[in-house]
Formats: structure tokens, sequence, C-alpha cells
């Protein structure tokens, strides 16, 4: 088969992320160029990539096979769908759409028109994930604690830290636990934003029994992506941020030195090795392999929803007033 063909929508942070990976899968796929409605910031970004900025997004696609597309949320839908009735195939930055009605149009969208929809939950294809997947296959699990922090960035103004941020812990949540939500509490705080939570905690109960608790700030001075996993034999930390896995597990070892007082180990610590590679770059490989074999993506539009109907009860147990997350 040909390079696959792929246009970028949207420049901004993430979108400019995404050309500058797939210009390097230059042996895998053939960026054409991306698109963005800004011509200000997309000439300097042309510029520096060297890469073809078109002002008319028709001509994109009739040029590429395939899309990233990376706007704002509330444009994914229109976006969406206007690339799935042209026959693209599409990775759909995450949030998979601003509501879960607006995602079941885009999947059936894409379903009707025979393309490929991947969503970039990004998380999925951090290697440290991957490694922690194999790991609790042999686990008993008891709780996931997720802690994702940020500073404030006044770039994410449409909507609030449960889609922005906590999303990608729901997401991880659904992939490591098969089962459903029996109980959930969560509360938010509004701190820079008038009508969003810019801080957010939630405790879950599933029906299997195991306890989740998430914490998502975009107003903390600090930077942390974290999962500690408690197990029946084990407590295992997560750092997304460095890739690392430490495990801490209870032994009976004991040194008989000779003398009076014997050395004692009550519990050891394995720092796992976890192989590093760039989880973007792993998504589009991802992308363009699933469109070349036809397989189904690691992160489909149902995993896209899936997350954002969860992420849709916890605004509406922290905004009583409106189901979408609007402080009125």
């Amino acid at each position: 088969m040909d390079k696959i063909r792929i246009g970028v929508i949207g420049a901004g942070s993430m979108g400019k992320n995404h050309i500058r990976v797939y210009k390097d899968l230059y042996s895998e796929c053939e960026l054409i160029g991306f698109h963005d409605i800004d011509e200000a910031s997309a000439q300097k970004t042309s510029a520096i990539f060297a890469v073809e900025y078109y002002k008319d997004l028709k001509k994109m696609l009739n040029d590429a096979d395939a899309v990233s597309i990376a706007v704002p949320t509330k444009f994914h839908k229109t976006y969406g769908i206007l690339c799935a009735k042209q026959q693209k195939h599409i990775l759909m930055e995450k949030p998979i759409a601003l509501d879960t009605r607006e995602a079941m149009d885009l999947i059936e969208a894409c379903n009707n028109n025979g393309v490929i929809l991947q969503i970039g939950h990004i998380e999925r294809f951090n290697p440290a994930i991957s490694e922690l997947s194999n790991i609790l296959k042999n686990e008993t699990l008891i709780s996931l604690d997720f802690q994702r922090l940020s500073p404030f960035d006044k770039r994410i103004n449409d909507t609030d830290v449960v889609k922005d941020l906590m999303i990608h812990d729901i997401d991880i949540m659904n992939l490591l636990i098969k089962s459903e939500v029996d109980t959930l509490y969560a509360h938010g705080a509004c701190v820079f934003s008038p009508d969003y939570a810019d801080y957010a905690q939630t405790l879950i109960k599933l029906k299997d029994h195991t306890l989740v608790s998430t914490t998502a700030s975009r107003v903390t001075e600090d930077k942390v992506r974290s999962l500690c996993v408690n197990t029946k034999n084990a407590r295992i930390y997560v750092d997304y941020i460095n890739k690392s896995i430490n495990i801490s597990r209870r032994t009976n070892f004991k040194l008989d030195t000779g003398y009076d007082i014997a050395y004692k180990q009550e519990n050891i610590i394995e720092k796992v090795y976890v192989q590093p590679h760039e989880p973007l770059k792993s998504e589009l490989l991802s992308f363009i392999k699933c469109i070349k074999s036809g397989q189904i993506p690691c992160v489909t539009g149902y995993d896209g929803l899936k997350a954002l109907a969860l992420a849709e009860k916890i605004c509406e147990a922290i905004y009583p007033q409106n189901s979408y997350g609007l402080i009125h």
C-alpha cells in the first residue's frame, strides 16, 4: 500500500505536536499539510515546520486519506462529520465531542461512511501504562488513586477540568477495570474560570467493589501525573511523566548476623524497567497501522464515548444546575 496521506486540522499547541511527529514518521506516512483558521499564526507554523498550509480545507481533504483533528472541543462534531462525509479516516483529539449526543452523531457518521475513528486518549500509549496492564494481570485490585495536576493555562477556556484533564484518568480506569460504576461522589471549585470547575475530586465505587479516586487540577503550581494502585499484595506507584513504576511488596526476609539484633526487611521495592518511547508517536503509528490493515483502533469512538459519559455524570454531580458543565 502507498504511504497514507495525512493532513492536520488545527495548529494550536496539540496540533503542532501532531505536525512534528507526522514529519518524523515520513517512512510510514506523508504529511501533506495542515489547515487552521488563524492565517497569521498558520503562516508562522508553516515556516517553522516547513510544511504546507492549506487555507482551503476542502482542498486539503481532496489531497488527504486521513486527518488528525486538534481543534477546540466545541468544533469536534462539525469537523469530524465533515471529514467522515468526505470518507477521510479520523484521529480525533480527546474528548471525542462536547457531549455524548454529539459523540454519537460523530460515531454514526464514521460508521455510515466506512471510516476509522480513533480517539486521542494518549495515556493509553504511555509505556508505563502498557507495563502496568501486564503487572495487574497477576494482582487483585483494591483501589486506584489518580492525580493529574497542572498550573493554570488560560488557553483552555471552553471546558472544565473534568473534560480537559480528568477524562484521561477516566479512560485509564475503563482500560484497567471492566466494571460499571455503582456509586459516585464529586465536588469541584471554580478558581479562575467563572463558569467552569478548575479543580475537581471524585470518589467512585465500581460494581466489582474496586474504589477509584481522581483529583484533577489546572490551578496547582506543580505538574503531577500519577496513579497509585493498591492491590491485595502490593502498592504500585506509576509516574506518567517520568514513565516509571515502583512496586512495594511485603517480605519476611531476615538476616541473622550472629549478633543479638537480627536485620529484618519488612518490605521490598521493585523498580520496574519501562521501555521509553514517546506516547504521541506510538498513538499516531497505531492510527496509521489501523488505516493500512483495516483493524479496529486501540481507542475507538465507543471508548471515547464511554469516557465522556462518565465525565458527564461527574459534571452532573459538580453542577447539579446543568448537566453539561456550566454554572449559571
